[in-house]
């Protein structure tokens, strides 16, 4: 019993002299995490908050008389959410087949939806001084959406607030005309 104690003695006398030293303070930098996808071949990220749950494609029932944007309605454990193509409502073409679309939950103010996107790329850390206001060109409708963008590793994740997308006037205006 006795030189079990000391081999835990030992081992934690080692991990304490082996560990590498925490890093300053002053050298630490602002970080901003997000969770990234893929809209229309294009890298977005949102804020972590925003995406309640990321689904598979789920079943969908497809529903006469909508906008052609508005897939139907899926049930997901007990709620009948609405199943939204982003793709289609921003005036985008999706550029990856639809097995690897992905479905972001997103709640605003009583308000909840899918929005389908083409691919979940996980969660993101960007240095938050990579943030600049950025703009894709030719894309009008998703300005509204858009916040600005960070820039990692070469790439550009353009930030967009999906709860905007529910906010959204065009959102409630389901019928088609």
């Amino acid at each position: 019993m006795n030189a079990t104690i000391e081999l835990l003695h030992e081992i934690r006398t080692d991990t304490f002299r082996n560990a590498a030293p925490m890093p300053l303070r002053q050298t630490t930098k602002a970080e901003w995490q997000g969770l990234g996808f893929q809209i229309g071949g294009m890298r977005c990220v949102s804020a972590i908050g925003e995406v309640s749950e990321i689904l598979d494609m789920p079943r969908v029932a497809q529903l006469p008389g909508v906008q052609s944007w508005v897939l139907g309605i899926a049930n997901v454990r007990g709620t009948l959410l609405p199943i939204i193509d982003v793709h289609s409502f921003l005036g985008l073409t999706p550029t990856l087949p639809s097995s690897m679309w992905r479905v972001l939950l997103v709640e605003e103010g009583g308000v909840a939806a899918g929005l389908v996107v083409e691919q979940s790329l996980g969660l993101q850390h960007f240095a938050a001084e990579s943030f600049e206001a950025l703009e894709p060109e030719g894309l009008p409708d998703l300005n509204a959406f858009l916040r600005g963008a960070y820039r990692h590793g070469g790439r550009v994740y353009y930030q967009i607030e999906l709860a905007a997308i529910l906010r959204d006037a065009r959102f409630f205006s389901v019928a088609d005309k």
